[in-house]
């Protein structure tokens, strides 16, 4: 297969890797979502059961 700029297959996985995710044993901090009245009544119409 045809790379661009003559690269090959190994530099184009290592230029573009994602970064390793953390490890499941660590607690992930996640900030409550703050919806505003529209976006409230939005969700709830759109997904009545939440």
């Amino acid at each position: 297969m045809t790379y661009p700029f003559g690269a090959i297959k190994a530099d184009l996985e290592k230029a573009f890797r994602l970064p390793d995710a953390p490890p499941l044993e660590q607690p992930q901090k996640q900030d409550a979502a703050e919806l505003s009245e529209s976006e409230l009544s939005t969700v709830l119409f759109e997904h009545p059961g939440v």
